[in-house]
C-alpha cells in the first residue's frame, strides 16, 4: 500500500470536508498507544532537525524568508507521517466521530 501525502488519498476519507478529515485523523490519533506516541514524536523531530539545524546558517533579513518556507514546511514534512500512524485507527475513530455528529443533532 501506497504511502498517503494527504487526508484526501484515503479511500476512507475522501468523501468528507478537510476539517472533517483533520478532525478523524486527530481522533485517530489520540487512539495511540504511549509507545506508537513516542514514536511518532521521534519520528516527526528525525524530518524536522535537519531543516532547523539549517537554519543556523542563514544570516540578515534572509533569516524571514526562511522562517515562513520552514514554517510552511512543518505540516507538509509532519502530515503523511501522523496520516501513516492513525490508519490503523481510522476505521474506529470514523464511527466515534459518526457518533459525536450524531449527539450533537
Amino acid at each position: 500500500m501506497m504511502p498517503a501525502f494527504l487526508s484526501s488519498q484515503l479511500p476512507q476519507l475522501k468523501h468528507l470536508k478537510v476539517r472533517q478529515r483533520q478532525d478523524i485523523i486527530a481522533i485517530a490519533l489520540s487512539m495511540l498507544s504511549p509507545m506508537q506516541k513516542i514514536s511518532l514524536r521521534i519520528a516527526k523531530l528525525t524530518l524536522l532537525i535537519p531543516l532547523f539545524f539549517s537554519l543556523v546558517y542563514i544570516d540578515g533579513w534572509l533569516m524571514i524568508l526562511a522562517l515562513i518556507v520552514t514554517g510552511i514546511s512543518y505540516p507538509i514534512l509532519t502530515t503523511p507521517v501522523e496520516i501513516q500512524f492513525s490508519k490503523p485507527f481510522l476505521a474506529e475513530a470514523i464511527k466515534l466521530y459518526n457518533k459525536e455528529k450524531q449527539g450533537e443533532q
